[in-house]
């Protein structure tokens, strides 16, 4: 997969969006989505995708987005798209891991633990 489907760049938007509101001290940035849309982007097939990051896209379209304002704030935008690269990166890790990796073995039932 080389091209982002719709279903990404419309969460891309949507982030792009809201790191807007947030480098405009906008009350309304809406933080609460960006786990959501995280996971969205995430069960698209962003991973998939060659030679994109997550960072960049989101910063490259947040001063497309915002013009003038993402300049000024330039410091602002680059922490708060690695931030959600970050949280992205670990959401990708806790989907990767196998049962294995996060709990011992267990028995399935009561007689398979016992020599009963």
């Amino acid at each position: 997969m080389n091209e982002p489907n719709p279903e990404i760049h419309a969460n891309l938007d949507a982030l792009a969006t809201i790191c807007c509101a947030a480098i405009s001290s906008d009350p309304t940035a809406e933080f609460e989505r960006v786990d959501g849309l995280l996971r969205t982007l995430l069960m698209s097939g962003y991973t998939r995708i060659e030679n994109r990051s997550l960072e960049v896209d989101l910063e490259s379209r947040v001063k497309e987005m915002c013009g003038e304002q993402a300049s000024h704030r330039g410091g602002e935008l680059s922490s708060l798209c690695a931030k959600f690269a970050s949280q992205f990166a670990d959401l990708a890790r806790q989907q990767s891991r196998s049962p294995t990796e996060n709990s011992p073995p267990e028995a399935a039932n009561i007689s398979s633990a016992t020599d009963a």
